[in-house]
């Protein structure tokens, strides 16, 4: 169980770091770069991703110490998945 529990915990922090990676280069190719892409994020809702990801890889590391069950650690990050999901695609409501 302890294998699993490192495995799934690392899968969950490489995944948050790769959000947080698709959400820098995004930033980045929104402001420094001359593409034009057809739909384009607010910087706040790239923020939220980031700091979504960020609460993420710190349940991930719980996880992996022991602090945090599986269970828990996973319904966390489907809630934060769930969250950013929404923030992705209603921000134009606020």
């Amino acid at each position: 169980m302890k294998n699993t529990r490192l495995t799934l915990g690392f899968i969950q922090i490489a995944l948050s770091l790769f959000w947080i990676y698709h959400m820098a280069d995004l930033y980045y190719k929104y402001h420094y770069t001359d593409s034009l892409v057809p739909f384009v994020f607010p910087d706040w809702v790239l923020l939220i991703n980031v700091l979504l990801s960020i609460v993420n890889i710190f349940y991930g590391i719980k996880l992996v110490k022991g602090n945090l069950t599986l269970r828990k650690s996973h319904a966390f990050f489907l809630i934060l998945i769930a969250i950013g999901l929404l923030v992705n695609n209603l921000y134009h409501i606020f």
